[in-house]
């Protein structure tokens, strides 16, 4: 009896080694999610040419020396190309862009046409670096075209009026060069006169408020 623990205890240790050689062991690479900084982005600031595509809509309203009011709806389409650099936490930049309106109503009377069919600004902005994003302020000049044509004959007289513009939005970054934007544009416009045949001369102008969303590239 007393030598049935020893015996037992060397079962013991020989099955446990037994069992441990059948388990083949190999190394097991350990998973590499990467470090903080490597899932952070590594663009250093928003100092760059960028451009933009967008779409969105907007409102026009004008009014005449005939005492008239017009309303127009109208979704738009468009792009820009732009600069900016930054000091600090201070971006400064500007752009140029253009868009596609359809702008469209018919006079109170009926007898003519009015349209609207594009917009175009340039801009000077001051945003601040707030990580990923990105608000910003914008002021500017503007062209808009404006057309009135009667329907009986097609007769008509057409304007490019001069607009003070100013806004504001947020640009988002989504990787180090691709970024969304969310933008919004007020145009004022200057009066224009518009002669169309037989009928009396009148001034017209107009504002026109923009909202729209884009897709951008920082190079």
């Amino acid at each position: 009896m007393r030598l049935l623990p020893v015996f037992l205890a060397a079962v013991s240790g020989l099955t446990s080694q037994t069992f441990a050689a059948d388990i083949p062991l190999t190394d097991v690479p350990a998973a590499d999610f990467g470090t903080v900084e490597e899932l952070r982005l590594t663009r250093a600031d928003w100092t760059g040419f960028n451009g933009v595509l967008f779409f969105g809509g907007g409102f026009l309203t004008g009014s005449d020396s005939l005492g008239l009011d017009a309303f127009f709806r109208s979704g738009a389409g468009g792009g820009s190309v732009g600069y900016d650099h930054q000091f600090n936490s201070i971006v400064l930049g500007a752009s140029l862009e253009g868009a596609i309106t359809n702008f469209q109503s018919s006079t109170r009377s009926g007898s003519a046409r009015q349209s609207a069919n594009w917009l175009s600004a340039a801009t000077v902005r001051v945003g601040y670096d707030a990580g990923r994003f990105m608000p910003y302020l914008s002021a500017g000049v503007g062209l808009g075209n404006y057309k009135i044509e009667r329907k009986s004959d097609g007769a008509s007289s057409e304007n490019t009026h001069v607009a003070f513009v100013a806004g504001g939005g947020v640009e988002a970054r989504i990787t180090d060069n691709i970024f969304a934007r969310a933008d919004y544009k007020h145009y004022e416009f200057s009066e224009e006169t518009y002669d169309v045949p037989g009928w009396s001369s009148f001034s017209a102008d107009g504002r026109a408020d923009m909202f729209t969303l884009g897709a951008g590239y920082r190079f």
